[in-house]
């Protein structure tokens, strides 16, 4: 965490330098000032500010003027048609923001008018068209709609209304005291044209009754008050004129565009940094004439930054302290470090939380285990091709979910292998498939040996799951949950005594009983009585933080769920043998229904339909199943979330 402190009349190029290093994690909060004294002797100032209190405050009020420009060089560019790209030679240079924000304002006065006009020409030719189309609408062109606007005791209104609400206003008719014509029809929006005449003096009962109706009046100014026939005339006439001043004003600007792309350009990169300047100023913390923000920086980038700020100013105090020096007084942001094979999965960790600093990055062990759950359930070298093409083909558009579908495809394919499967069929439907397993999934010797496997499985992911657990708990120095809890040492020697036990019951293994039942028990108390023998070891008093009825009370229903928890974490890991015999059978009853028809193309249409459907729904299932069980059975065990992700600032296009 690098501290800088430095003058307020400097804050900006010294804050224009940290977001330009592209390394820099800002982290702007007031509570974390804390991890350092509040109080800085700055001597190049010559000035005593010994005792100026830290204090978060808004120290540019008219901040929002960079807000304001960027949207006015954003609206400029749209109207000239201009891509406006990040240029870093650009964000390096120096300039003066209030030449620059005079020059905008020239530049929006002579090209921002004629964007605005030609908006409000285009404004205006689409609601004209719209009138156009429903006046078009009209059955009768010579209605003289001028005549019957002129009655002396009688008023009228044009609208529409949807063919739902035209029954509703028969049903109303005797309600109604109004005469009503249909006058024309708009088969595109299902709706009709209605006008009504009504007494004036029964006004304000008719405009309730239509609002009921959702009616939508049709607006005719006045100076295209005549006949339908003549009102298009006078509409055509008047979008043609628009039309023509919109051309002229196209070409002035066309004309100005290509001198104008470099500085459009350029305003954008400084003010979209002006920006990021702004909003940083603003939640920055300030003394008597100084600034102070907090930073993150890889301590490969420490000494370079640090040059680049000593030579904008010497008048500058920068204190470092690292992450292990500072340990619970702030929260150090992680970065996850790794290879392109495993960076994908980061996407699936970081949907259920950050490992904070002191975690291990659980990705490379998600990325194994997933894969290879992926693979046993869905094992198939046709299917899994069809999903490593598909991850090939939408990386660039999916991104991370396209790579991770690259990845589990290849498992598929690898277990295809295994299991002698391709698109479902197997080796005694093509007699070439390479094969480990004979016979298939589905057949009655290899059913227990694939549901085994599944468990073995579960135990190993298991395994590593409470090894991540027990370390992330003592780099914390939590001895309480990393050897007592029912994550820890003794939470694991509970889990395998559990197995151990049913294998023993079940007859699996041929060992005494006794033996891992007496562990099992020796495990359970033990995770029962965590917080008063990790006090007694560690010579803490009172070995009891509450009483010890509530304290037991606790810590039974504890020790309930870590029994239900090895139960369910055993059952889930079955799931995944279980999934591997239910894609093997799903197949297989398309096969059946194949073989019920003769004729060749039903065959094959009736395969790729199964195909399809396994692909799809079935894929879906079997990547939900492989997430429940990183997120319930074995994130719980290892991993909280609770991290921040290092963020440095990037200036991005908006």
């Amino acid at each position: 965490l690098l501290k800088v402190v430095g003058s307020t009349e400097e804050m900006s190029p010294i804050i224009k330098e940290l977001i330009l290093n592209k390394n820099v994690h800002f982290n702007m909060n007031i509570e974390n000032s804390s991890a350092y004294t509040d109080y800085y002797v700055i001597h190049k100032f010559e000035t005593d500010i010994l005792g100026s209190e830290i204090y978060s405050t808004i120290i540019n009020p008219n901040d929002n003027r960079c807000t304001d420009c960027l949207n006015v060089v954003k609206d400029l560019a749209a109207g000239l048609e201009i891509e406006l790209k990040i240029d870093e030679n650009i964000l390096k240079e120096n300039y003066d923001i209030a030449r620059i924000t005079s020059e905008l304002k020239i530049l929006d006065s002579s090209v921002g008018d004629k964007i605005r006009e030609i908006y409000k020409y285009n404004t205006s030719i689409y609601e004209l068209k719209k009138l156009r189309e429903k006046i078009d609408s009209i059955f009768d062109k010579d209605l003289e709609l001028d005549k019957i606007s002129d009655l002396n005791y009688f008023n009228f209104a044009v609208g529409t209304l949807s063919k739902m609400n035209k029954w509703r206003l028969k049903k109303n008719y005797e309600n109604l005291s109004a005469i009503v014509m249909r006058i024309g029809s708009m088969p595109a929006a299902a709706e009709d044209l209605y006008m009504i005449i009504f007494p004036k003096h029964y006004r304000q009962e008719t405009e309730n009754l239509l609002k009921s109706l959702d009616w939508n009046e049709l607006k005719i100014p006045d100076e295209l008050m005549g006949t339908p026939a003549q009102m298009l005339l006078i509409i055509d006439d008047r979008i043609k004129t628009m039309e023509g001043k919109i051309q002229t004003l196209s070409s002035s600007m066309e004309a100005e565009k290509k001198s104008k792309i470099n500085s459009i350009n350029r305003y954008y990169n400084i003010f979209n940094l002006e920006e990021q300047i702004s909003e940083l100023t603003r939640d920055a913390e300030y003394g008597d004439n100084i600034f102070a923000v907090d930073v993150w920086v890889k301590n490969s980038e420490l000494n370079n930054l640090k040059d680049s700020i000593h030579k904008i100013t010497d008048k500058i105090i920068l204190s470092e302290k690292t992450a292990e020096e500072l340990k619970n007084q702030v929260i150090p942001p992680t970065m996850l470090k790794n290879n392109f094979l495993i960076r994908p999965f980061e996407w699936i960790v970081k949907m259920y939380g950050m490992p904070s600093y002191n975690e291990l990055d659980p990705t490379p062990f998600l990325a194994l285990t997933f894969c290879l759950a992926f693979g046993i359930m869905f094992g198939d070298i046709g299917q899994g091709l069809i999903y490593f093409l598909f991850g090939l083909l939408f990386r660039k558009k999916i991104g991370a979910l396209a790579e991770i579908v690259m990845r589990l495809g290849l498992f598929s394919i690898v277990f295809g292998f295994v299991y002698g499967s391709f698109f479902g069929l197997e080796k005694h439907e093509l007699s070439w498939l390479p094969s480990l397993i004979e016979g298939g999934p589905l057949n009655p010797d290899n059913i227990p040996n694939i549901l085994i496997a599944s468990i073995v499985y579960g135990i190993f992911a298991l395994t590593v799951s409470y090894v991540y657990g027990i370390v992330n708990s003592m780099k914390n120095q939590n001895i309480e949950e990393g050897i007592f809890g029912k994550n820890g040492i003794f939470g694991y020697l509970f889990f395998i005594s559990f197995i151990v036990t049913i294998a023993a019951i079940t007859r699996i293994i041929n060992i005494p009983l006794y033996i891992p039942f007496s562990v099992l028990i020796l495990s359970l108390i033990i995770i029962i009585v965590k917080e008063p023998l990790t006090n007694l070891v560690l010579g803490k008093k009172p070995l009891f933080h509450e009483s010890p009825g509530s304290y037991f009370t606790e810590s039974i229903f504890e020790a309930v769920e870590t029994i239900l928890g090895a139960m369910s974490n055993s059952i889930s890991f079955v799931r995944v043998g279980a999934f591997a015999l239910n894609h093997a059978g799903l197949f297989m009853a398309f096969l059946v229904i194949s073989q019920m028809v003769e004729n060749i193309f039903l065959k094959i249409l009736i395969l790729v339909i199964g195909n399809i459907l396994i692909l799809s729904l079935e894929g879906i299932i079997v990547f939900i199943q492989g997430l429940r069980l990183q997120y319930y059975e074995m994130f719980s065990k290892y991993f909280k979330g609770d991290g921040i992700e290092y963020k440095p600032l990037i200036i991005s296009k908006q």
